[in-house]
This record gives C-alpha cells, sequence and structure tokens, in this order.
C-alpha cells in the first residue's frame, strides 16, 4: 500500500510540474507570437484559462499533502499543553475537511449542470464540464487528507506524543 501511495504521490507531483512548464511554454509563445509576429492562437487564452484552474487545484492538494499552506498558529504556540495542541489540529483539519468536501459537492454540481446542458469551450469546442472536473476531484483528494492529519493527531493526543507543527508533511 506504501509503494501504491508513494507512486501516486510521485504522479501529483510530477503532472504538477509538467503541466505548469507546459502553461509557462504557452504564455511564452503566446507573448512572442503576438508582440514579434503579429498573430495569436485564439485557443491559448483558454487553455491557459483552464490549464490554471488545474494547476491551483492540484497545487493546493499538494500544500494541503505537505502542509505547506498558511497557518495562524499563535494559539498552538501559546498553549503549553500538547493533548490541546492536538485537539486543536484535530478541530481545525476536520473543518477544512469538511470545507473540502463541501467545495468538491457544489464543484460536481456545477460540473455535471453543465454537462446535462451540453456547454462547450468558446475556442476548443470541448464539453466545459472537463474544465470543472479538477475542482471536486482535487478537493476530495484535500479533504481526505485533512482527514488523515486529523486522525493522526487523534491518536497523537491519545498516545500522548508530543506536538509537531508541521503534521502532515511528517506521513
Amino acid at each position: 500500500m506504501k509503494r501504491f501511495v508513494r507512486i501516486l504521490n510521485e504522479i501529483e507531483e510530477w503532472t504538477l510540474v509538467m503541466v505548469l512548464l507546459g502553461l509557462g511554454f504557452l504564455c511564452s509563445v503566446q507573448v512572442f507570437c503576438r508582440y514579434a509576429l503579429h498573430f495569436s492562437f485564439v485557443w491559448s487564452e483558454e487553455v491557459n484559462r483552464y490549464l490554471g484552474v488545474f494547476l491551483a487545484f492540484l497545487g493546493a492538494a499538494v500544500g494541503v499533502k505537505y502542509g505547506s499552506h498558511f497557518a495562524m498558529d499563535l494559539i498552538y504556540e501559546r498553549v503549553s499543553s500538547d493533548r490541546f495542541r492536538h485537539c486543536l489540529k484535530v478541530v481545525v483539519y476536520l473543518l477544512s475537511c469538511i470545507m473540502c468536501f463541501v467545495v468538491a459537492w457544489f464543484g460536481w454540481a456545477q460540473a455535471m449542470k453543465l454537462r446535462q446542458f451540453g456547454v462547450l469551450t468558446s475556442a476548443l469546442a470541448l464539453p466545459k464540464y472537463w474544465a470543472y472536473l479538477p475542482i471536486p476531484f482535487f478537493s476530495v483528494v484535500m479533504g481526505v487528507r485533512f482527514f488523515s492529519g486529523a486522525a493522526k493527531h487523534l491518536r497523537s493526543m491519545i498516545n500522548g506524543i508530543p506536538f509537531h507543527t508541521n503534521a502532515l508533511s511528517k506521513e
């Protein structure tokens, strides 16, 4: 199971890198063509917009995996009890998990509405709901990771393990 998760993590990170490089390359080509050659690709702005949404949600999922999102940890620093720190993390992670699942639910509903109505993208004429699918997918990934972090802190609280501020990245 650990090997499977490691392979998925590598695929996720390589996808993030390759899509980011592709987006940068496509933007550079578009700018060069627009200003040096006086023409532009009609489809590139649309592709860039959808790749940006994909990158935002994939990057957020990777950020949850490594615990690299910004956090207000003043309360954690002021509390002397490791049990209470773990308890606060459990609450925060569970609330974040619920929020991610709510975003996933509404993202899925929006994508299915677009699918139902048969809306197509303007330049590429592809089904528009494809561009919305990263929202529920990566929101579920983030929700699962937050739930995993909450479970880890709950186990640590029960077993009396000292508090570490970057718990998700220590898994």
